[in-house]
């Protein structure tokens, strides 16, 4: 059934009953919640008093919660073992915007949270009685993730486990996304456990793009029941490798408990789907933006913002909209007329000779861009003394005197072509001047006219690519040979 046949069943039937029951219900835990928690400073672990109260009541209480909610029958397959043996929990796949629950209550634990769960009022006595530790997006802040689990784990007076969703996001179930490693960098021992749907969960899949948090949840309360397993897999303990390497560590766990689910795994994450998105907003196919973004940001040093910026950049190139860059594409786009100049450029893009740039494919070539074309700031006063007028001022006669060092036969048109380009780039009016600073920005935010100008001025073959790097290696292996 269609999700909207879903949600129309349930407005007659379960959603109006479960709407009322749920915030009742919600009530009470909530009251049960902040009772224990008066006094208590955040990140304060709990007397005897009020763990029992957590342990025996509080539970209970969202038991009953998850019932109303529609987990009638919740199966347990394995055996947990102690915060001792295991510090850590993972679980996985996170689907439903009712996971939470399970950290707190079924199986419980002191959840590994987006910080801004903390600011509510509702979620806050929840978040302070289950210990959680806060965790901020921003990509500044995820370096110290690893920081605050090894504080988590090693302070006084724990009692729970630590308890993470490594996927970091929402996922429609249909495969186990890629693990972020802030739960494997103390290199302590995990005990997976996995959420059993029985694939009942992808069409109310709580996805950035798909449904939102409200949405999702009634498309839950709309089905009579949802049957859930929760499965404790055995500890895994890592090796002396995993332990030096926590995303080794991540990826050898997601690549265990997706087998246990007999379900594919990926190394894509919510980056990838950010990327996939922008590229539909931008008239392109899905896949152009689906590149592991985890892999491509590590071996590239770009953040997510930078990635799409770069896509939004190909997409102008790639005036078809379709994926695949060709030479013919790039060169009108850039408006360059030497022709063994673009041809040099795609070729060390294309190291795969196959004639069509994926955005993969212009991202690492942008690596090998730089490194046959150094930045210089003399490069650019050479080309300014070529290109300016009187007055400071940049002419199509100027840019024909540029073209002329390395082409002979450069028409008027071709030159007014290209100065005309340069003007778009730059954003500048119709009839404004086109002047040294706009230059200067042209070439700061494009690389391809650095090398062009170069080119022009210094001949091709006055800085070659690395000769240690070839254009049959993989483009992870010429990045990683680049930051060597």
């Amino acid at each position: 059934m269609s999700r909207h046949g879903y949600l129309a069943k349930g407005c007659v039937t379960v959603l109006p009953v479960r709407i009322i029951l749920n915030i009742i219900v919600f009530f009470c835990v909530w009251v049960t919640m902040v009772l224990p928690m008066i006094g208590v400073k955040p990140r304060e672990h709990l007397g005897p008093i009020r763990r029992f109260l957590v342990t025996h009541v509080t539970r209970r209480m969202i038991r009953v919660q998850l019932f109303v909610c529609g987990f009638l029958w919740i199966r347990y397959e394995g055996k947990r073992q102690s915060h001792r043996e295991t510090p850590v929990n993972v679980m996985a796949p996170h689907c439903t915007p009712f996971d939470g629950f399970f950290t707190g209550g079924i199986v419980y634990g002191s959840p590994m949270i987006c910080s801004g769960v903390m600011d509510s009022i509702f979620t806050r006595p929840i978040m302070m009685l289950t210990e959680a530790i806060p965790i901020a997006r921003e990509a500044k802040a995820r370096v110290k993730i690893g920081e605050e689990v090894l504080k988590f784990l090693k302070s006084p007076g724990k009692q729970t486990h630590l308890m993470a969703f490594p996927e970091g996001t929402c996922s429609s179930g249909r495969s186990m996304i890629c693990f972020r490693r802030g739960a494997f960098a103390p290199g302590v021992a995990v005990q997976p456990i996995v959420l059993d749907y029985m694939k009942r969960p992808v069409l109310a899949a709580w996805t950035f793009d798909a449904l939102n948090l409200l949405l999702a949840a009634a498309m839950h309360l709309s089905r009579f029941y949802t049957p859930l397993t929760i499965r404790f897999l055995d500890p895994y303990h890592p090796s002396e490798a995993e332990k030096a390497d926590p995303t080794l560590y991540a990826n050898n766990v997601q690549a265990v408990m997706a087998r246990s689910l007999n379900m594919p795994h990926t190394q894509h994450s919510l980056d990838d789907g950010k990327l996939v998105y922008a590229a539909l907003r931008l008239g392109m196919p899905s896949d152009v933006g689906s590149i592991e973004t985890g892999v491509t940001k590590s071996a590239l040093g770009l953040n997510t913002d930078e990635l799409t910026e770069q896509l939004v950049r190909y997409s102008k190139f790639n005036s078809a909209r379709n994926g695949d860059l060709t030479l013919q594409e790039m060169t009108s786009y850039l408006a360059w007329p030497i022709a063994n100049h673009m041809e040099r450029m795609f070729g060390l893009y294309d190291t795969g000779h196959h004639q069509k740039l994926t955005f993969r494919d212009f991202l690492f070539g942008l690596v090998d861009l730089s490194l046959a074309v150094p930045e210089s700031s003399r490069l650019q006063s050479d080309a300014l003394k070529l290109l300016q007028a009187d007055g400071g001022v940049i002419d199509a006669a100027g840019v024909k005197a540029l073209l002329s060092e390395a082409m002979s036969n450069v028409s008027d048109e071709e030159a007014e072509v290209l100065l005309s380009r340069w003007s778009s780039l730059c954003k500048l009016d119709a009839g404004s001047p086109f002047t040294a600073d706009a230059f200067t920005t042209l070439l700061s935010g494009s690389p391809e006219y650095t090398a062009l100008i170069h080119w022009t001025l210094r001949g091709l073959d006055s800085y070659p690519v690395n000769e240690e790097i070839t254009a049959d290696d993989e483009p992870d292996k010429r990045v990683h040979t680049a930051k060597e």
